[in-house]
């Protein structure tokens, strides 16, 4: 029988497609083949590149399409190897044709995941989308990675909080970079644990931690078509060597996204209309570490826990929802 939570998600529509009408004009800019229909055809509806239309000509092709190879790897790696759902493939994204990519073609740098389904005049059909620096060189730089990763993320959960939001997606980057190490201990005290929830990006040494205690192999295998993949430059998209933690992530999230669920159904909000403030307001760490201690007995039983992780569980415990 399901839950009452449960069965206000099924009672509840699918994110609102907003309409953003007051936005500059947006030109599209034709994909190379890097992001091709997959043979299995169970991925995304599509990947789409857009450029203000003011700088459509300003675009170096050259550094688009490596922007678009490190998208369609780490999107593999994602799936394959993380065992994540793709967006579109979420109830959040239901409304959304299609995933947008705008490039910036006066940024060197930067990028921002935005995390409605919006539409605009000049790109009527819904979509979700991500902004990226057109002048980023992608052969030196995994925002584009980090910028999807937060669009999976926004997809499966409604929490925004710094330590798991930005934490995470640095997290994610290693798949790429093939720098997955053990990482330091875990909080042993209240106010070492206070530390990591109100620090951000600097939080992938917590997850690189707890990753690596639930799976201290590490053994992974890239998907064999990404192996050859290159950039321009020659060098490999891919150098994952070791990874802690892949089969624990889409466990991680299930939980994530379970949890939010039920501060929706506490709070009385709509599952996917929380206020930004919200989804980043500090007073659901709770919610969240309840959620991290499920997740974790779900997938390693007290009995196999190592005891630096069994430690952290009781240290969390007095501390969920």
């Amino acid at each position: 029988m399901p839950t009452m939570a449960e069965e206000m998600v099924a009672s509840q529509p699918a994110g609102i497609c907003h309409l953003l009408s007051r936005e500059p004009p947006l030109a599209s800019v034709a994909a190379t083949h890097a992001f091709a229909p997959r043979a299995d055809a169970t991925s995304d509806t599509g990947v789409r590149f857009f450029v203000d239309s003011v700088h459509e000509r300003d675009i170096d092709h050259m550094r688009q399409e490596d922007i678009e190879r490190q998208l369609a790897a780490a999107d593999a790696l994602y799936q394959e190897v993380l065992h994540l759902t793709p967006p579109l493939q979420m109830p959040r994204y239901q409304q959304a044709d299609f995933m947008m990519v705008i490039l910036r073609a006066d940024q060197t740098s930067g990028g921002q995941a935005y995390d409605e389904v919006v539409r605009t005049p000049s790109v009527p059909e819904c979509h979700i989308r991500m902004a990226l620096g057109g002048q980023v060189d992608a052969a030196h730089n995994l925002t584009p990675a980090h910028e999807l990763f937060h669009l999976y993320q926004n997809a499966h959960m409604m929490f925004k909080q710094a330590w798991v939001h930005e934490g995470l997606a640095r997290w994610s980057e290693s798949l790429l970079r093939g720098d997955g190490h053990p990482g330091p201990a875990l909080p042993a005290d209240r106010d070492a644990l206070e530390a990591v929830m109100q620090s951000s990006y600097s939080a992938v040494a917590f997850w690189q931690r707890l990753f690596y205690l639930t799976d201290t192999q590490g053994d992974v295998a890239v998907p064999e078509a990404l192996v050859s993949q290159r950039y321009h430059n020659g060098q490999p998209i891919v150098a994952l060597g070791r990874l802690y933690g892949a089969d624990f992530m889409p466990h991680l999230f299930a939980e994530l996204h379970q949890a939010g669920v039920a501060v929706s159904y506490r709070e009385q909000w709509p599952i996917y209309g929380w206020a930004e403030a919200e989804q980043r307001s500090p007073r659901h760490n709770p919610a969240i570490l309840s959620a991290l201690y499920k997740a974790v007995s779900t997938y390693l039983p007290v009995a196999s826990q190592p005891d630096e992780l069994r430690a952290f569980m009781q240290l969390i415990a007095p501390l969920m929802e």
